[in-house]
């Protein structure tokens, strides 16, 4: 089959994404909480493991998709696969931006890359992002589709700025952790988040899309 060998490693970076993060988040009912936080359901409130459990999903079902090619019993992975993966994709490359921008400076190093945090921020990020844009067997993606990458973080927001700004930490809700409400500005954070969500999700299809140009490398009617 043409392209076996990309689709192998494919499905095995893929495979290892959806491994190690599965272990990491279990590690966390087993006392792998890291600093200042209590209980194990405190880290769904951040957003880097929410968007590495969502890019783990799409990571196991191109996997899956992957090996139902190679077997021949598919000839194409499905529409809403590429379009979940891409929604993965774009979260993490938004968490290792944040991290590297943001919560390095103010947290440093140690914190944000040390131990299982190095693969929530930068491990998963790279191999997600180097799967998709050149292993994981899409053919060109029309850019109208950055879009969905900016869902994950539009939801995800809602329920920050709720619980930050509406709720309020002296009132039960979350402390801003993310300081995206510094000064009363979180519409200005937002707006910041939106675009550069958005920037990232519309340069990992152009990135994409060049090198399907230059390689070629397409599946049966998997072109969106």
């Amino acid at each position: 089959m043409k392209n076996k060998k990309r689709l192998i490693a494919s499905v095995i970076i893929n495979f290892i994404v959806f491994a190690v993060t599965t272990g990491v988040v279990i590690s966390y009912f087993l006392g792998n909480l890291g600093s200042y936080i209590k209980s194990p359901a405190d880290k769904f409130m951040f957003f880097t493991t929410d968007s590495n459990i969502l890019a783990a999903a799409g990571a196991l079902a191109i996997g899956i998709c992957n090996i139902r090619i190679l077997k021949g019993k598919e000839k194409s992975i499905p529409k809403p696969v590429m379009i979940f993966k891409l929604m993965g994709v774009a979260s993490l490359l938004l968490t290792f931006s944040t991290v590297m921008i943001l919560l390095i400076p103010v947290y440093g190093p140690a914190m944000q890359l040390g131990g299982t945090a190095f693969h929530m921020h930068v491990g998963a990020p790279a191999m997600c992002f180097i799967s998709f844009v050149f292993l994981d067997g899409f053919g060109k993606i029309s850019l109208p589709y950055s879009l969905a990458g900016v869902i994950p973080m539009l939801l995800y927001g809602a329920v920050y700025l709720y619980n930050v700004v509406f709720i309020g930490y002296s009132n039960g809700g979350w402390f801003d952790f993310y300081a995206l409400n510094r000064n009363g500005q979180w519409y200005i954070s937002l707006i910041i988040m939106l675009l550069s969500t958005l920037t990232l999700s519309l340069l990992t299809l152009l990135i994409h899309n060049k090198f399907f140009k230059k390689s070629g490398f397409i599946l049966e009617k998997n072109q969106i």
